[in-house]
């Protein structure tokens, strides 16, 4: 009995070392660092452009280097834009390091610019590059040039900001939740809909402005895509109609009407409204075979923010009135994106994609005619918007 208790023990010890070889050995392979690189071999990638030149597929770069003091007395940013021009997207982004003697670090890019030549003439020709590569952060936002090329774009400068690649994203959020006219969009969204039926994706817009000798960057309307190109544009107005259709619950702007006291409309009696939450509802109509109508319902929240004359206005029958008046303001934006939308015969809504989550069946009988069937879809709007608080003042402003 002593004897198989020994052997037990035995047994017991060598099973731990065979465990703990185990362990030492995997260690061995899975803790090498024979892929990773010194930050003083890096330079950060805040923005990355993809356009054509001369036909050619051309990528530019805006690199961060944070210096350290004992190479520049400064732990202030700094960038630099480089920008090549090769066969393909991903030979223009290797050649970049013939002349950079450090490994751009593209995962870090958080903007990506897509130029306006290339996204009016195929953007097939750079999305595979986009797709496949995993280096570029599926996350980053992205944009669209106008008027300019995106290198151009890159190269202008944004207030209070050292370098745009960093300061694009913080320019979309910050307008999203102030005036909630563009909406942003990541990479992931946009190869999306790129590649799903019954959607068309749409990208906000980058153009430069003059103030004085400095060329300036701004947010100037949503790019509008039928299938692989850029057919058009929506402006500030059908922008922000676009943004109430979300499907998805949308935080923040600003809607500017008229003073419902009058009964012509008076440009220097304005009220200023701030959005705090809308969610759209939208609902294929279908008999049959046929699609009726898109029934689309918005349900929206928001506070008096501003008056800008000094009659007393804040009463029970007056809300109820401003409250009609924002139904109608926000019922006329989404009435002129839906105009422009079907004027360039783009589903930037995804009628198609709900008509499909619906009845399966009819969209994969009508899928081949959605160009033709599309422009012609009549849309049934309801808003019901309620006014929740006034701020600091109850009553409107009283002067002595």
């Amino acid at each position: 009995m002593q004897l198989d208790k020994n052997h037990l023990i035995q047994m017991n010890k060598w099973k731990l070392v065979c465990i703990l070889f185990l362990i030492l050995f995997s260690l061995f392979f899975t803790t090498g660092c024979w892929n990773q690189l010194e930050v003083n071999d890096t330079a950060e990638a805040a923005a990355l452009v993809v356009d054509l030149e001369e036909n050619q597929p051309s990528l530019s770069v805006q690199l961060v280097h944070r210096s350290s003091a004992g190479e520049s007395g400064s732990s202030s940013p700094q960038h630099i834009n480089i920008t090549q021009v090769a066969s393909t997207f991903t030979e223009a982004a290797r050649r970049i390091t013939l002349s950079v003697p450090r490994l751009p670090t593209w995962s870090h890019a958080g903007s990506i610019i897509i130029g306006d030549n290339l996204a009016s003439q195929d953007l097939g020709r750079a999305t595979d590059f986009l797709a496949r590569n995993r280096n570029i952060r599926k996350s980053a936002l992205v944009f669209i040039s106008k008027d300019a090329t995106g290198k151009e774009c890159l190269d202008a400068e944004v207030y209070l900001e050292s370098h745009a690649g960093n300061a694009l994203k913080k320019l979309i959020s910050i307008q999203e939740t102030q005036l909630g006219i563009y909406t942003p969009v990541t990479l992931d969204q946009f190869l999306q809909n790129l590649a799903t039926p019954g959607i068309d994706p749409t990208v906000p817009q980058l153009s430069i402005q003059k103030d004085g000798d400095k060329n300036m960057l701004r947010l100037d309307g949503t790019a509008v895509f039928k299938e692989r190109k850029k057919v058009g544009s929506l402006n500030e107005m059908e922008s922000q109609g676009y943004r109430f259709i979300n499907p998805k619950m949308i935080t923040g702007g600003l809607i500017i009407i008229f003073s419902p006291l009058e009964n012509i409309p008076d440009s220097d009696k304005l009220i200023s409204i701030e959005l705090t939450r809308s969610q759209a509802k939208i609902t294929p109509q279908i008999e049959g075979n046929r699609i009726i109508n898109m029934k689309i319902s918005i349900e929206a929240e928001g506070n008096f923010y501003e008056q800008t004359f000094a009659e007393e206005f804040i009463s029970f029958d007056n809300i109820n009135a401003l409250n009609e008046m924002v139904n109608e303001k926000i019922k006329a934006l989404i009435i002129a994106s839906i105009v422009k939308a079907q004027l360039l015969n783009s589903d930037i809504f995804g009628w198609g994609q709900s008509v499909y989550r619906t009845n399966p069946s009819l969209w994969n009988e009508i899928e081949k005619d959605w160009p033709e069937i599309f422009p012609s879809i009549q849309a049934d709007i309801t808003v019901n918007f309620q006014l929740r608080r006034s701020y600091l003042l109850d009553e409107s402003f009283k002067f002595r």
